[in-house]
């Protein structure tokens, strides 16, 4: 889950637009939605556009 999250972290910092894509959307929402908590995901999801609001 950690290298995951890094991994997309890793992406909004070379090519911002690309953690938009739908693919890493979902990405997002499982790590967002999923049994362990990642400090800073939440963040992370508002600012790319998988959490509303």
């Amino acid at each position: 889950m950690i290298s995951k999250f890094a991994a997309l972290r890793q992406v909004e910092q070379e090519a911002a637009q690309e953690v938009r894509r739908p693919a890493l959307r979902a990405l997002t929402a499982g790590l967002l939605y999923g049994p362990t908590r990642l400090e800073g995901v939440q963040e992370f999801a508002a600012r790319t556009g998988t959490l509303a609001g």
